[in-house]
């Protein structure tokens, strides 16, 4: 499947264009007029803590440590994620992967834009990857949920986007599982076509322990790449 949006996408993105070119644009979350996702709400939305840690995006504890990538140092290198995958963006990031609301494309992905600006964006790298999901999972779900966002991010900051990951095994979801659950789940599900810059990020609509990027991630670095960022919408904690 392409990263643009397919011509079912297109016709199931339809009406909601519509409505949006018919009616003034109201905020999603209180109904304020004027954008999809209103200053007020935008302020309100649960966020990380700035100074978590910068591989993970986890808050850290009082002595500066990561609870986490203290003990074992993920193969990812950075994780911009401004969210927290909690009431009520959790609701709105249900709707749009699990419930066919195309909708949320565009507010979800300028949402994550508004905390880094073209000019304030940390790092820039030479490419973004989606999170492939497995053909299995787009004909059932119709679209790619990071497929999207990365189409939005790209555009935004003009940074090429690679369609180079393949998923190979239809891994069970991976919500409720515990760590090493998932790092078997997900050993050998994935391949790369292709030859890419040294510096990547890959995209994700939400993280939870992070065994899908580490996957990726060590795949990726034993192709050659040598800087592997994680742009994550939302993460759980």
């Amino acid at each position: 499947m392409p990263l643009g949006l397919s011509r079912r996408e297109i016709w199931r993105e339809a009406p909601g264009r519509f409505v949006s070119w018919l009616l003034p644009e109201s905020c999603r979350f209180c109904s304020a007029p004027g954008t999809a996702i209103c200053d007020d709400c935008h302020r309100e939305l649960p966020r990380l803590p700035a100074d978590g840690c910068s591989w993970c995006a986890l808050p850290v504890n009082a002595d500066g440590d990561c609870p986490v990538c203290s003990i074992e140092a993920p193969s990812y290198d950075y994780t911009f994620c401004p969210f927290v995958y909690t009431h009520p963006l959790a609701a709105a990031i249900s709707a749009w992967k699990f419930h066919g609301g195309l909708d949320w494309t565009r507010p979800l992905a300028q949402a994550w834009l508004r905390t880094w600006t073209t000019e304030s964006l940390p790092a820039r790298p030479g490419a973004l990857l989606p999170v492939p999901a497995h053909p299995a999972r787009l004909a059932e779900r119709g679209y790619n949920q990071a497929a999207l966002l990365a189409r939005h991010w790209a555009r935004a900051y003009r940074i090429p986007l690679r369609d180079v990951l393949r998923r190979t095994r239809n891994t069970p979801h991976q919500v409720g599982g515990s760590r090493d659950q998932r790092r078997a789940n997900l050993q050998s599900a994935f391949t790369l076509r292709g030859k890419l810059p040294a510096h990547i990020a890959l995209v994700d609509d939400v993280m939870t322990t992070g065994s899908t990027a580490e996957a990726l991630a060590q795949l990726l670095k034993a192709q050659g790449v040598q800087r592997v960022d994680l742009w994550i919408l939302a993460r759980a904690l």
